[in-house]
């Protein structure tokens, strides 16, 4: 894809803010100038560097004008390749490397994996151009979507249209598809789509915006969504199901994509486990995230803590008492009492032994390079309370750590304030 447009009008000191729908202010940004690039920031460029890092196109990723979709491609095969240095300029997609691999290699694809058939290869090798440079493009249409954004790319006539207007930095809001206007461009002769010819050949447009349709009902594009984050919760509840419960053994469980792990985020869950304890044990339980966002559960000081790193711009800590010798069941709860807020308790043999409100949390993702990890924080730390270099491993053993949606609701937070601690 093209150069990112995230940073927006301002920049960013943690890319974290725009994943979870926020900007930072010039301001906000200034108090992190000194340390910017350093281990406490994830920054993130102006969105007008995106647009002059795309020249000459237009825009930049998540947008489908070329400026998000254009892309350099350098193909060396000597013994394969007869020219050197040579140019080629038909029409490609990222799905013409597969079979290009295929046919070069040899290699069969196959239409059938362990009895399990497998969808068609869309893709059209592009051997066909390396030894002949004015073959004319085997691709000769080709569908785009992305975030509500679409093209429709035909014999070197494009139509184009941004979603609601909507700017890569722009993640809240909901646009109605009917009325996104659309742009027509004639490639062959305008590559960086500066001529719109819409008014002037709307017969063209309205068959290329029909075309795409049609794609889209072949390709399973449909349903679109007119608002972005109600898209992306659609994805990760088809990725989850209804699934409730999480278990992670260790040794093992460690650099999982934070994506991909139990999705605890504006929800009620529970972190439970089982240690048999001898009274030197210290270390990271698990883990998710990074100095810019994300929760840990750790033992430290003889004692259970449960920090929620909030962007890296606030944190909460919960600590329990000091934990008994020998066999001990340990469990974090998080009760949400609103949107992206709630309270957290920990427990030690089935009574509760401290708690304390966490009054902002992420409903987005933690970071983009960060994971989930039991027993180490691999990484960069989440909290404060340990250190970068060791990742902070846990030194006894833990078999599993099990992650459960418990689906607690205000009702149960009411009762919160009634339960007594106990020391």
């Amino acid at each position: 894809n093209g150069c990112s447009g995230e940073g927006g009008l301002n920049g960013l000191y943690n890319e974290s803010l725009v994943i979870n729908g926020m900007q930072a202010t010039l301001e906000e940004n200034m108090k992190h100038y000194d340390e910017w690039g350093g281990p406490n920031t994830y920054p993130h460029y102006h969105a007008g560097w995106a647009m002059a890092g795309n020249t000459p196109f237009k825009y930049c990723k998540q947008i489908v004008h070329n400026g998000g979709i254009a892309d350099s491609l350098i193909i060396t095969w000597p013994k394969g390749i007869q020219g050197k240095g040579e140019i080629r300029n038909q029409y490609s997609y990222v799905i013409d490397l597969l079979p290009t691999a295929l046919e070069v290699t040899g290699t069969k694809f196959m239409e059938e994996v362990e009895g399990v058939k497998q969808m068609p290869l869309d893709g059209i090798s592009l051997a066909y151009s390396f030894n002949k440079a004015d073959a004319p493009s085997a691709r000769t249409e080709q569908y785009y979507e992305q975030f509500g954004n679409r093209a429709m790319y035909k014999d070197g006539w494009k139509a184009v249209t941004i979603h609601g207007n909507r700017m890569p930095w722009v993640t809240a809001g909901t646009f109605p598809f009917e009325k996104d206007v659309w742009e027509l461009y004639n490639l062959n002769e305008d590559f960086s789509e500066t001529n719109n010819l819409a008014d002037k050949n709307p017969e063209k447009l309205e068959e290329l915006k029909k075309l795409w349709d049609e794609q889209a009902e072949k390709n399973n594009v449909y349903p679109l969504y007119d608002d972005l984050n109600a898209r992306i919760a659609k994805q990760f509840s088809r990725m989850f199901g209804d699934r409730k419960s999480y278990t992670y053994y260790a040794p093992g469980a460690e650099r999982i994509a934070e994506a991909v792990s139990a999705p605890t985020k504006n929800k009620s869950h529970s972190i439970e486990t089982s240690l048999d304890l001898k009274g030197d044990e210290q270390g990271v339980i698990v883990a998710c995230g990074g100095v810019n966002g994300g929760y840990t559960l750790f033992i430290a000081d003889h004692k259970l803590h449960y920090d929620y790193n909030f962007v890296n711009a606030q944190r909460y800590a919960i600590v329990s008492p000091v934990l008994p010798k020998g066999k001990v069941d340990l469990k974090f709860n998080f009760i949400k009492t609103g949107m992206l807020k709630g309270t957290g308790e920990l427990y030690v043999n089935g009574k509760k032994v401290a708690q304390g409100a966490i009054d902002k949390t992420v409903g987005g993702a933690f970071s983009l390079s960060e994971t989930f990890d039991v027993g180490v924080d691999n990484g960069t730390p989440v909290s404060n309370n340990y250190k970068a270099k060791d990742h902070f491993p846990f030194t006894g053993q833990i078999d599993k750590v099990v992650i459960n949606l418990t689906g607690e609701d205000q009702d149960k937070a009411k009762e919160i304030n009634n339960t007594e601690l106990v020391d």
